[in-house]
């Protein structure tokens, strides 16, 4: 066990080492004129104090801290490359790491590694892979399908075409893999997702879209994160291993509607999906709101949305990690706001009063308070 602590230390450090040179360096790489002086390097920090109540257990108080750095490098007119580094565990939708365990050092990941082909001749078209972030839009960067965390690995296309002065047509589609087992085996999901943005006026706008998520080979294999664990998805028996009961492949169709005033923006927004592979259980909604007063320091934000969840309407282990703390099959109210304190600082509140089990109701409560910077 100790040999395995040293391990994982010495890798940390050989990657902050790493870091630190590459942030030495670039003043000297930007004097030379090579195209490392195209180098951006930029991340952001929170602290958070997290309160959990749940019906028949005991109350959890925790603080977490998150730390990212992320380098993107334009390496010529139509090519790029980006890194992220995070803190966290291998959880593919939490970059969060609990500061417990006596002061032991914490561990810092690889959480994005990708390339990006933005070919000069076909503006709005990006051609990206390697470890990335999602491609596909969210309404207000609410978590139906996915946690916001989450970084998919594979291959991804985008464009985003201005057909008019109010229109633009929006396109993204994604190839990713998931679990390698044997070829016939492998677990993947390929998607598309088109929208449109229309402004009716010039402090209105209306965004609407949909899209199809196709996940191949989850039916009849184990859990694919952690194999015990199906984050609310319906699973069997199968002569002592549990194993999924449905392949989950999603219809979606998003939209929001957006007004801008002098001060003050509002959007209301909306989330609808069904796994048509699963025979019941199988819907997620999700609708909202959001005001803005200002922005950087004294700007304000309020936000709340509802949803429900049902037990097979997405795949529970890439869906939001703290609604429910994560997982499928529940409902409930999720009420948010920040202040900006500095231009790149804000204290934030978001408390969930959620029911896990949408047959049972089971209550649970989660409050966080949040200290954010960017730099």
């Amino acid at each position: 066990m100790k040999s395995k602590k040293q391990g994982a230390k010495l890798i940390m450090r050989k990657y902050l080492v790493m870091i630190i040179a590459v942030v030495m360096l670039l003043p000297t790489l930007a004097r030379a004129g090579e195209w490392y002086e195209k180098i951006k390097l930029k991340g952001d920090f929170r602290h958070r104090h997290e309160l959990i109540q749940e019906e028949d257990k005991e109350d959890r108080n925790r603080w977490r801290i998150r730390f990212r750095l992320s380098l993107d490098a334009d390496v010529s007119e139509c090519w790029s490359i980006g890194a992220r580094f995070a803190t966290g565990s291998s959880d593919p939708v939490s970059t969060n790491q609990t500061l417990s365990d006596g002061f032991s050092t914490k561990g810092f990941h690889l959480d994005r590694a990708y390339f990006d082909f933005h070919p000069v001749k076909v503006e709005g078209l990006h051609v990206i892979g390697g470890k990335m972030g999602l491609p596909f839009a969210k309404v207000q960067k609410t978590e139906l399908i996915w946690d916001g965390d989450l970084s998919p690995e594979g291959a991804a296309l985008k464009y985003k075409n201005k057909a008019s002065d109010k229109l633009d047509v929006l396109f993204s589609a994604g190839f990713f893999y998931i679990s390698e087992r044997k070829a016939e085996d492998d677990t993947y999901m390929g998607g598309a997702q088109l929208g449109f943005k229309v402004k009716p006026a010039e402090d209105m706008h209306l965004m609407i879209g949909g899209g199809y998520y196709d996940y191949q080979q989850v039916k009849d294999f184990e859990g694919v994160y952690d194999e015990g664990d199906f984050f609310g998805n319906t699973s069997y028996d199968d002569e002592g291993t549990d194993l999924y009961m449905w392949d989950y492949n999603l219809f979606e169709v998003l939209g929001e509607f957006g007004v801008e005033m002098e001060k003050v923006s509002i959007v209301v927004y909306g989330n609808f999906v069904t796994n048509t592979d699963a025979d019941s259980l199988n819907t997620g909604w999700l609708f909202g709101g959001t005001m803005n007063h200002g922005k950087g320091k004294g700007g304000l934000k309020l936000y709340a949305n509802y949803r429900e969840l049902e037990r097979d309407a997405v795949l529970g282990v890439y869906t939001d990690s703290d609604f429910l703390g994560g997982g499928t099959d529940g409902k409930g109210l999720e009420i948010g706001a920040s202040y900006g304190v500095a231009d790149k600082a804000s204290l934030g509140l978001t408390y969930f009063l959620n029911k896990k089990g949408i047959e049972e109701e089971v209550d649970y409560k989660r409050l966080q308070a949040d200290l954010a910077i960017k730099f």
